[in-house]
């Protein structure tokens, strides 16, 4: 798997002033329009014909073509970069100032408590039916809040599991294997099943089964996902916690019988996602995360995978999206706040610009179908937005909380320190808690 190392220099592009634009009012030129861009060092994978790049290369190759084009008024857009660690600095710390960035691209994580103190313009008048149709419904929610959409999504993330098939064979499980360039969908007694008989083909002691980690808050929204393997919902109608139910306690039981089994590393709970990733691309994993981005990785390396839903009692299975999008930050400036607003849906309107999002996978169901016979698994991930589940909601106000306290509550179930029912327990009453602290700071 490629990684992308967070450099903490910030990027500034500054792009010239271009010639003169439409007269305004008295046949004089019109008042240039400065917009700020930032964004930390959000990767877009490996882009057909650009090669790895990065979301502040996209906008500054998509703020020069808008400018092109653009007969609203001289328009000039300053764009920066800076280190996710940095972003209450970089970014926060500059809203009310000259500084302030207009436009923000990045994940819609911490953006609903943005937009709850008022600090982001709601972009619904922006989105006309053709948009609207051509975005899943599932990540037109994760950007919405109180019922206006914040963030326009601009590429995802569709996290599925992925197969080593070769692992596959040697167990004698072909009867599992789906056909070439589709998604495999296994019920959770499916999931059980191929467990067992991939456990009883590994001869290796540093070989393992399944991904299983509980180390920090990298991956909890897999982990999250695996909750619902036994017909249970993550959340209940109020957007709060509930896996205190049967079916979360049932599937809590079962993560914490596949450490029994032996299905998973020994101390998982000491253990990262990005250790499991290592393992997988060695031939030491027979089961972990992908998305499609890491399909193409390892393929490169040589493996010979396939992906296969997260598991559901109905065998259609979950898949999980993430997206990056664009918002709007509301400078008083209502100039700015227009001009922000039709370089946002110029992008969706230039195909050399949406390209960007085929290093990853786009959210746009028209750009998937255009270039689906053109990209290895494009039109199987295409299909299988059907079965996208919602982890992260935009009104979780407190996001962060959520993960700061979620992993150690895993981190009792696999060492066994707590009852499933018991962690069911904890898992809603802290993670409740930070939703609610997040509720309470917003007012």
């Amino acid at each position: 798997m490629k990684r992308i190392v967070s450099i903490c220099l910030a990027l500034a592009i500054c792009m010239p002033l271009a010639g003169c634009q439409p007269a305004g009012a008295g046949g004089g030129k019109p008042q240039a329009v400065t917009l700020k861009i930032t964004t930390p060092p959000i990767g877009l994978g490996d882009v057909p014909g650009v090669g790895e790049t990065e979301a502040s290369a996209m906008l500054a190759v998509a703020a020069e073509r808008f400018r092109a084009q653009y007969e609203g008024c001289d328009v000039q857009f300053e764009i920066s970069r800076y280190n996710y660690t940095d972003e209450k600095e970089q970014l926060l710390d500059k809203i009310g100032t000259a500084d302030a960035a207009d436009i923000f691209f990045a994940g819609s994580w911490n953006t609903s408590a943005w937009a709850d103190k008022g600090w982001l313009v709601p972009l619904d008048d922006i989105i006309d039916e053709g948009l609207r149709a051509d975005i899943s419904e599932i990540l037109w929610n994760q950007n919405t809040y109180k019922g206006h959409v914040y963030v326009i999504p601009f590429h995802q993330l569709q996290n599925t599991l992925a197969v080593n098939k070769a692992m596959m064979e040697r167990a004698g499980l072909d009867a599992f294997i789906p056909e070439p360039d589709t998604i495999a969908h296994w019920s959770t007694d499916d999931f059980n099943t191929v467990l067992a008989g991939l456990k009883a083909s590994i001869a290796d002691e540093g070989a393992y089964v399944f991904m299983m980690y509980a180390l920090n808050s990298q991956g909890d929204s897999h982990i999250m996902t695996l909750l619902q393997a036994m017909g249970g919902s993550l959340y209940d109608e109020n957007g709060n916690f509930a896996v205190n139910t049967p079916e979360g306690i049932a599937a809590l039981t079962w993560l914490k019988s596949l450490d029994e089994q032996g299905y998973v590393p020994k101390g998982a709970e000491n253990i990262e996602l990005l250790d499991m990733v290592d393992l997988f691309g060695n031939g030491q994993l027979a089961i972990c995360m992908a998305n499609l981005t890491n399909l193409w990785d390892y393929r490169a390396q040589g493996l010979d995978v396939f992906p296969v839903n997260f598991p559901s009692l109905d065998g259609r299975g979950y898949a999980v999206a993430t997206t990056n999008g664009l918002c709007v930050f509301d400078n008083g400036d209502p100039e700015k706040i227009r001009v922000a607003k039709d370089f946002i849906r110029y992008l969706y309107t230039d195909e050399e610009v949406m390209k960007y999002t085929l290093g990853t996978l786009p959210v746009n169901d028209s750009v998937m179908e255009r270039y689906g016979d053109e990209i290895w698994m494009l039109n199987a991930y295409r299909e299988n937005s059907a079965n996208l589940t919602t982890i992260v909601r935009l009104d979780n106000l407190n996001w962060q909380g959520v993960r700061d306290v979620f992993y150690l509550n895993i981190q009792d179930l696999l060492r066994g320190t707590k009852t499933p029912a018991e962690v069911a327990a904890a898992i809603d009453g802290t993670c409740n808690a930070a939703l609610e602290q997040g509720r309470s700071s917003a007012g």
